[in-house]
Order: structure tokens, then C-alpha cells, then sequence
């Protein structure tokens, strides 16, 4: 070949390499920040107060290598890797029972990996509630009653993944067998810190993911919040009444769930009439909830009116509940899940006697009392009376 030519030929497969390396570059540039974009803004990216192990001080915080260890163990605080990092190449096990969790070893009150102290989530009564008085400390406080307290079983819904399961409209989908049980409605690098509650630029500050879409924030859009049934009231804060009302989850005048995740769909991705859920606690399956169906819950979307109602519910009116008007997401000291204060009261239902039953429903949300049957006997998820 002639020099020239072979300059010449030189210089256009140079500028070949070169438009390929800057299509490369435009789709690294272009898809990069978005997902960057999305686990920066997460809880755990959060420059400010994300993930942050103690004693590793060459990476920012927020940083991946805070959780993940690339190449087995990067020193600092942290237990030493068995034959290097464990599964997901996280510093310690992904999980192993109800009180030992990855996610444990940084979301506790006391002690942790986290610097600065642990990340405490106290109990859905608390920060979404109000109620000071009666309360879990951490995660893992809550994922530790037992009778006559109650707790999301980690270990039945390990069961679940890599099953088929569907959600309240009858659609499949499934989770990885491998997942921490936890990241089933918390993808963690997407989740977001929500509390307090935050609902600026249309926008919801959310921690929560659908089993069903785990990519996917749940209820930081308008229209996955609990105000798109049209018939939702907010409970009160806890010690609020009719003389100075406040509203849960945040403690102010918004009381329409504008500012509250649709927890109905989100917990229908699993409990609903489809789905066979196996209780270890109980020695049985769930009841099944029809929470959208016609001949299905009383507190769903389709029923009947609330008889004789405290404020700030009203006679004769329809009203869909949220699952976290009465239920703990985590744990409760009470029985099935059952918060701790409702609509503005304190409760405690330790058994499922006559008098706990009638402290339940009628000391928060009913008016007037009967003693002939236990509520639970006509009143349950989806009974039919």
C-alpha cells in the first residue's frame, strides 16, 4: 500500500472509532444520570445523611461501597467476609431470621454500622400517628414480638419469593428467591425518606415499592396516594379532637390522603383473594381480603356505611379505609399487627377476648357497644353478614 493511501485510510478509520466512541459516550452520558439520578435521591444515596459505614473514610457518603464490597473485605468497621463478600457482595449476611438481617445492621437505635448512630424508624403510631407514648424504637424492635404482640413474618415471606403471586386485579408477578425479605415493599436503592412527611412539587416523599413493580416509587405520583377513591378520611393525630383537629400522617389540616401512599394497593399485592399466604404465627392461612370486591370488606372501596362513627367520621357516610388506619407495617405490640393508637387514642388489644375486641373498635372509630357476640366473629376481613 502507498503511504498516502495508508494515511488516508488511517484518518477515516480513525474518524470511525472516533463516531463510535462518541455514540458510546452520548449513550453512557444519557442513560447514566438516570439511574444515578434515581438511587442519589434515595434514602440511602442521599448525600447528607445516606449510607455512611464507620471507619471508611475513602468514599463519600452515599457511596455504593458503604453496603457492597467489591472486592471482598475494604477494612474499616465491619465484620471480616467469610471467603470473601457475602451474597450481593453486601459486608455481612443479606439475611438469616427475624432479628438477623442485613438491613439490622444499620436501621437499629443503638450500636450499627452506621456513622453517626443507627437509623431509627419508630412504629407507624409514632411518626405517621402521633403517639409519643407507646411506641417501637427501631426496625428490628418491631420485627421482635411475639405473643401477645405481633410481626410481619420475615421468614413466611422469604417463602414467597421466587413464587408466582398476584396482585388484587389477578395479575402475576414474582420477586427473586434471593432478596432480603425487606426489599419485597423497600427497593432500597429508590426508596426515599418519609418522615416527616414531605408532598412539595406534586411530589411524595415515599419509602414504599409495590411487590408487584419494585422499580418503581409507590405513591410519590398523584394518583397512587389514598385520596384517589374519592371517599377517604383521615384519622386524627393522636390526642387530637373536634376542638383543635389534626390529621395523620403528618399532623396537620390535610386530611383527604393527598399526602398518604395508596397502602390498599400495595398491601393487595400480596393479601387479597388470589394469593394463599401461609402464617407460621397463626398455624394457618390468612383470611383472604377483597378490599375492591362488591361482597367484600366493609372498610373497602365497595361497602357499606360505618354505623354510629367517632369523628372525624360522619353517620351514614361511606368511607374507604388505608391498612395503616389500623395495622403496623412492621410490628405491633398488639395482636395482628394492630397499631398502638387509632384515630387519635391509645389501644391495646393483647387477646382476641370480648373486652379486647370492643376496646379496638369501639374506643377509636364506633360509637356505641353491644354485648351479646365478639366483634371478631361478624367483623373480620372479608366476612360477609
Amino acid at each position: 500500500m502507498h503511504i498516502r493511501e495508508f494515511f488516508k485510510s488511517y484518518r477515516e478509520s480513525g474518524k470511525f472509532i472516533f463516531k463510535i466512541m462518541l455514540l458510546v459516550s452520548i449513550f453512557v452520558w444519557a442513560s447514566g444520570p438516570i439511574y444515578a439520578g434515581n438511587y442519589l435521591n434515595s434514602a440511602h444515596g442521599n448525600s447528607n445523611y445516606g449510607v455512611k459505614r464507620t471507619g471508611i473514610s475513602q468514599y463519600p457518603r452515599g457511596h455504593c461501597a458503604h453496603c457492597h464490597e467489591q472486592h471482598a473485605s475494604i477494612n474499616g468497621a465491619e465484620p471480616v467476609p467469610i471467603n470473601g463478600a457475602v451474597g450481593y457482595l453486601l459486608f455481612s449476611p443479606n439475611y438469616t431470621s427475624q432479628t438477623v438481617n442485613f438491613c439490622f445492621d444499620c436501621h437499629v437505635q443503638t450500636g450499627g454500622y452506621q456513622e453517626g448512630g443507627g437509623i431509627i424508624n419508630r412504629s407507624y403510631s409514632y411518626n405517621f400517628g402521633g403517639n409519643t407514648d407507646s411506641y417501637d424504637n427501631d426496625l428490628k424492635q418491631a420485627f421482635s414480638h411475639t405473643a401477645p404482640g405481633s410481626s410481619h413474618n420475615l421468614n413466611d415471606i422469604k417463602k414467597i419469593l421466587g413464587t408466582t403471586m398476584y396482585d388484587a386485579n389477578g395479575h402475576e408477578w414474582s420477586l427473586p428467591k434471593t432478596l432480603n425479605p425487606c426489599d419485597a415493599c423497600h427497593n432500597p436503592h429508590i426508596v426515599q425518606r418519609n418522615y416527616p412527611v414531605s408532598n412539595a412539587d406534586g411530589k411524595l416523599k415515599t419509602a414504599v415499592t409495590r411487590p408487584s413493580n419494585p422499580n418503581q416509587l409507590w405513591g410519590d405520583d398523584e394518583g397512587e396516594r389514598m385520596n384517589r377513591y374519592g371517599d377517604y378520611q383521615a384519622p386524627y393525630w393522636y390526642g387530637s379532637d373536634t376542638d383543635d383537629p389534626k390529621f395523620e400522617p403528618a399532623g396537620d389540616e390535610v386530611q383527604d390522603g393527598s399526602n398518604l401512599p395508596d397502602f390498599v394497593r400495595l398491601c393487595t399485592d400480596c393479601h387479597n383473594g388470589y394469593n394463599q399466604i401461609w402464617s407460621s404465627r397463626l398455624g394457618r392461612y390468612l383470611l383472604p381480603i377483597k378490599w375492591f370486591s362488591n361482597n367484600g370488606d366493609i372498610h373497602g372501596v365497595k361497602r357499606g356505611f360505618i354505623k354510629r362513627p367517632r369523628p372525624p367520621y360522619s353517620y351514614q357516610q361511606h368511607y374507604t379505609l388505608s391498612c395503616t388506619d389500623c395495622h403496623e407495617p412492621h410490628g405491633s405490640s398488639n395482636i395482628f399487627l394492630l397499631r398502638t393508637s387509632i384515630n387519635g387514642k391509645s389501644i391495646s388489644v393483647s387477646n382476641t377476648d370480648d373486652e379486647s375486641w370492643r376496646n379496638f373498635c369501639y374506643g377509636a372509630c364506633h360509637n356505641y357497644k353491644h354485648n351479646k357476640r365478639n366483634c371478631f366473629e361478624c367483623h373480620h376481613h372479608n366476612k360477609k353478614f
